[in-house]
């Protein structure tokens, strides 16, 4: 069985409306299992049924989960799991069908499922108050994991320093403004992983 590796990121919405409704759509990638975990929070009263839709390229859509809300004036958590994922960019949206037989669509969220050699995760993109960063690889890490989070200019932010044992390295980000950062993670002064995320 090959291992594969994921990274979740924001992608560029998609304006067709005016209004662009907003469930929070997550997607989390499990290693073990090989599937995605998507969940989304049923909470616009309009919404009558929502359709998961799954992308290779952001543009071509295909129906992978479809769900009727038998009360929509209910608020409630919904969520899929998705096995049928392909290495490379996975992306997925929402199509909500409201009650006067409109729809709208969320922006998508991309899924970017790696060949074994990418050994480090990070979630969730976009990030509200601490990222994730996840290590799944086999081989162990010689040596102290150093974490820098910069803007694209380059100026740092912040510097973390953790154990080479560190699997799970949750960085507090409540601090930073909205925009895109870089986060870099360094084992004995050199670069093993450089990854950009949205806030």
């Amino acid at each position: 069985m090959k291992s594969l590796l994921a990274i979740v990121l924001l992608s560029i919405p998609l304006l067709n409306n005016a209004q662009i409704i907003s469930p929070g759509l997550t997607a989390v990638y499990e290693n073990k299992q090989q599937l995605v975990k998507l969940k989304w929070n049923h909470n616009d009263r309009q919404v009558v049924r929502y359709i998961l839709q799954r992308s290779a390229d952001n543009k071509q859509w295909i129906n992978v989960y479809d769900v009727k809300l038998d009360n929509p004036s209910q608020y409630k958590f919904i969520s899929y799991y998705d096995t049928q994922v392909n290495t490379g960019k996975n992306y997925y949206r929402l199509k909500a069908i409201l009650s006067g037989n409109s729809h709208e669509f969320t922006p998508s969220i991309m899924v970017i499922i790696g060949k074994p050699g990418n050994s480090w995760l990070i979630y969730p993109v976009p990030v509200k108050d601490v990222l994730n960063l996840q290590y799944n690889g086999n081989a162990l890490i010689t040596g102290v994991i150093s974490v820098l989070v910069q803007r694209m200019n380059g100026q740092v932010y912040q510097q973390l320093r953790f154990a080479s044992s560190t699997r799970l390295i949750q960085v507090p980000v409540s601090n930073l403004g909205s925009g895109t950062y870089d986060v870099r993670i360094l084992v004995n002064n050199k670069v093993v992983w450089n990854q950009r995320f949205v806030k």
